[in-house]
């Protein structure tokens, strides 16, 4: 469907609502109860730090700022230009800072977006809970499987919310196909594909900004934990591309889709986990990880809503397929599928619809629950002229759960089940051979 740059691009942000109506909370970030007006946290506004003012992190930001009674206080990156680019974008009065510690000692704060290398997310976070900030963390919230329960105790210790940064699972398509394959519209589920390509570039390509030098990145601080290696502009800029701070393909675009399944489904993982592929195109030494993988996760029958099986792939040297899997995904079931979009969803049966059944919708409305007819056996449903999206879903959810002590559906315990088996699938690689897991208790079955 479209790279990761145009995707970061068409990225919807602005107004539709998940679980309350925007018109319960004022413009200052107030909530009306009775007609009197409490504040809703320390300061008149929700006050958010962004760390990591990336290409995700802008956005997320953007996104946030969008939803009323949000304010962004302070701003870390490791790069100079970022943090001026921060001020000139947001105000001069912003605090900006290489130290992410300066952005969780501000009492004036209340959460934080954290969109940084993978190998830092669960470092950060922990530190951020733990100075009582709520969380906004990126996908994968853990760069090694062992990170994860330390994230969950800290959460539950702290009593801040924490969400994973999984914009699409908080869509309108996300959410009608969940109310459509738990009201058996399609039947059992038996089969989930999801696929992600992208052209291929120039090999030998890559040009560091001419600013570029460990006089403007604070490089040790990037490394952290990995290993220590000289100053190298490419592992800064293209981080993804290496194990030592990112998570692969698998970690960066199929966790998208796994938290999607795992909303829909009330899935909590797979049982077993093979993948595939390798570096085939890029082999110029710009990156350690695959251009191309095929996993398979076998997930079993938790809610009586079918065993199924998870086919997802990703090839960076495709530029005709144009698909963006996280945004275009198939289910299949024993009656028929959904091909699930963001803003539309479109039914396939193999028997006339019982129209009743798409009663369930109602409770979405914005257009869903007005299908446009194809055939008995095809329904397309679409959001309104003016949906904004489910990056608004998602900030939103954050910031009411905030406003009004609500939970959050893709909480830190979500966060770490659909990491999880991205890892696993990252992991089967490297081994070259099936993982079995265990879900429930979060770890590899011997």
């Amino acid at each position: 469907m479209q790279n990761r740059r145009e995707f970061l691009k068409k990225m919807a942000i602005g107004a539709a609502t998940l679980h309350s109506a925007p018109s319960l909370l004022s413009a200052k970030g107030e909530k009306l109860v009775k007609g009197v007006r409490t504040p809703v946290s320390p300061n008149s506004f929700v006050n958010i730090g962004l760390i990591g003012k990336g290409g995700m992190g802008t956005s997320d930001t953007l996104t946030a700022l969008s939803v009323d009674g949000v304010k962004l206080v302070g701003v870390c990156d490791l790069y100079d230009k970022r943090l001026n680019e921060a001020r000139a974008q947001w105000g001069n009065e912003l605090f900006i800072t290489k130290e992410y510690k300066e952005i969780l000692s501000r009492k004036d704060i209340d959460a934080v977006i954290i969109a940084t290398p993978d190998h830092w997310h669960q470092p950060i976070a922990i530190e951020a809970m733990n100075a009582g900030k709520h969380v906004y963390c990126e996908k994968p919230v853990i760069h090694k499987l062992g990170e994860g329960k330390a994230l969950i105790e800290i959460q539950k210790k702290s009593g801040v919310l924490f969400q994973v940064g999984s914009q699409g699972m908080a869509s309108l398509g996300n959410r009608a196909a969940r109310l459509l394959v738990q009201q058996g519209v399609i039947g059992p589920v038996n089969f989930v594909d999801g696929q992600f390509t992208g052209a291929p570039g120039r090999l030998n390509a890559y040009t560091a900004p001419d600013d570029a030098s460990e006089e403007t990145i604070w490089w040790s601080r990037f490394l952290g934990n990995a290993p220590k290696i000289p100053f190298t502009p490419q592992h800064f800029f293209a981080w993804r591309n290496w194990k030592a701070y990112g998570t692969g393909i698998a970690g960066d675009l199929f966790v998208h889709v796994l938290s999607s399944i795992h909303y829909i489904m009330d899935a909590i993982g797979p049982e077993k986990v093979y993948t595939t592929g390798g570096i085939r195109y890029y082999t110029d030494g710009s990156r350690d990880t695959p251009d191309i993988m095929l996993g398979y996760f076998d997930y079993p029958d938790r809610n009586n809503l079918g065993a199924f099986t998870v086919q997802l792939g990703a090839n960076y040297v495709d530029g005709v397929s144009k698909k963006w899997g996280s945004m275009d995904f198939r289910i299949v079931g024993a009656k028929g599928s959904l091909d699930v979009g963001w803003d539309k969803v479109v039914l396939k049966t193999i028997e006339d619809v019982n129209i009743k059944d798409f009663e369930v919708l109602g409770q979405l409305g914005q257009g869903m629950d007005v299908p446009e007819k194809i055939s008995p056996r095809e329904f397309v449903f679409h959001a309104e002229n003016g949906y904004r999206g489910g990056h608004y879903d998602h900030h939103f959810n954050f910031i009411n759960g905030i406003r009004n002590n609500t939970p959050l559906t893709a909480d830190v315990l979500f966060a770490v089940r659909t990491a999880a088996p991205a890892l696993l699938s990252y992991e089967s690689y490297l081994q070259n051979k099936a993982i079995e897991w265990d879900a429930q208790n979060l770890k590899i079955k011997k």
